[in-house]
């Protein structure tokens, strides 16, 4: 039977701290400029932003030791004025931290982790370990720090897991974009990103299923969660996978969801749901809807794709472990139940 969370995060209300940590590259540090956009953003939610004592660090590729990232961590989920547990940005590293964290402290604090890409590592290991719902969405540095103002997409689908207490519903953004400013040279000022018209979702094969939404970034899955303490037990769930900023064009993504395939995810698993690749043209992303259907195709489960999850913009925040219904003919996607629960002391 698939992981399904034990443990909801609280719903986040005006006043509530939003504490920001780097389990892995130092994003916060290396772009402070991101960094205030972010926080003015979440401070006009009517929250509180507190940087965790090392998540401004910038150590190469990381942003500290792994013992200090973990530290930061602690600290965030046992403070009780903390609602949101925010991840700076993704990574490659965050798996260094996994020996120093103490799931226990996690499981009697339950709150909102939220990040992506690297992130799915945390997501795995809070969701296996501790039993907590995470949500799979925008990083602090990244979709929040946006100029001259947050997507509408991203924007209030975050604000509905954060703040709502129905269902989520999703629906599909009405445009997209892949453009990056260069943030070294803090063109990411200068000018809005250029956006283009989104078709909508895809179907690749139709079908309905429910199960607890789980997944995360391809790579992250296959490089550092396959053959891991934290693999999730898949059966039953509705999958959803994402490519990196890093573009794995078709021959790296064909390598990685023969992994998956392999391992018997497509033979386990109730639904699949695909992201936006980045930076794809239309021949790249054919190629990869092709892949996908040839390597389900035994399988013969539901494949919804195009969405909007992860490495594209705007992004949805999806909860994990929590049940989903998903038809993909339909092209809709809906929690069962608000993402959720309520306040402390309601």
């Amino acid at each position: 039977m698939a992981s399904v969370a034990t443990h909801k995060p609280w719903r986040v209300g005006p006043g509530d701290t939003v504490a920001v940590v780097s389990p892995s590259f130092g994003a916060v540090g290396r772009w402070p400029h991101r960094a205030e956009r972010a926080t003015a953003y979440l401070e006009s939610l009517g929250l509180r932003v507190r940087i965790m004592p090392n998540a401004a660090s910038s150590e190469s590729w990381v942003s500290a030791s792994p013992e200090a990232r973990a530290d930061d961590l602690h600290a965030a989920f046992s403070d009780d004025d903390v609602a949101v547990v925010l991840a700076g940005i993704g990574g490659n590293h965050s798996n260094q931290v996994l020996s120093y964290l103490d799931y226990e402290l996690i499981a009697d604090h339950p709150k909102i982790f939220q990040g992506f890409s690297d992130m799915t590592v945390l997501h795995w290991a809070f969701l296996k370990h501790a039993g907590l719902s995470t949500f799979y969405g925008p990083a602090f540095t990244l979709a929040l720090a946006e100029y001259p103002e947050v997507l509408p997409h991203t924007d209030g689908w975050l604000r509905s897991a954060w703040f709502g207490d129905e269902p989520l519903a999703f629906e599909p953004a009405t445009e997209w974009t892949h453009e990056l400013l260069d943030f070294d040279a803090k063109a990411d000022l200068t000018r809005a990103r250029v956006m283009q018209p989104a078709s909508g979702w895809k179907t690749i094969r139709s079908g309905a299923a429910s199960g607890p939404l789980l997944g995360g970034c391809l790579e992250t899955i296959g490089m550092h969660l396959k053959g891991s303490t934290e693999w999730l037990d898949l059966a039953g769930a509705v999958l959803f996978i994402e490519t990196s900023e890093e573009s794995p064009y078709p021959a790296s993504a064909d390598a990685y969801l023969t992994d998956l395939r392999l391992l018997g995810v497509f033979d386990e698993i109730a639904g699949l749901i695909v992201g936006r690749p980045y930076k794809y043209g239309a021949q790249e992303a054919a190629t990869l809807w092709r892949l996908v259907e040839e390597h389900t195709a035994a399988a013969g489960v539901p494949v919804l794709a195009d969405f909007d999850v992860g490495h594209t913009d705007p992004m949805l925040t999806l909860p994990l472990g929590v049940r989903v219904e998903l038809d993909a003919g339909a092209r809709s996607i809906a929690t069962t139940e608000a993402p959720t629960r309520e306040r402390r002391g309601e």
